[in-house]
């Protein structure tokens, strides 16, 4: 299965559909060579979210609850963008 990464700044969860948060987890405990400490964090500290109206092999970080800020605009990611690949300065 292709895995989908879609993310809204500032990820305070990581959701997707049961079986995919499954393989998520499968995929890290090997990458890790252990599992999470808890199956419904991540090592960051994020939740791991069952969202059935997900489809099969989305995985949405993204932010959660109430006082959950709204996405950046699309200037502020062209911005942040721009400063990220700044050539260095000697």
């Amino acid at each position: 299965m292709d895995l989908f990464l879609v993310r809204t700044d500032p990820i305070q969860e990581i959701a997707a559909e049961p079986g995919t948060l499954d393989l998520l987890r499968n995929m890290m405990s090997q990458e890790w060579g252990q599992p999470p400490a808890s199956p419904d964090f991540l090592a960051c500290g994020w939740p791991l979210v069952h969202d059935e109206s997900l489809p099969p092999g989305f995985i949405h970080c993204r932010p959660s609850g109430p006082n959950a800020s709204e996405p950046p605009t699309v200037a502020e990611v062209e911005t942040y963008l721009r400063t990220l690949m700044r050539p260095a300065q000697p």
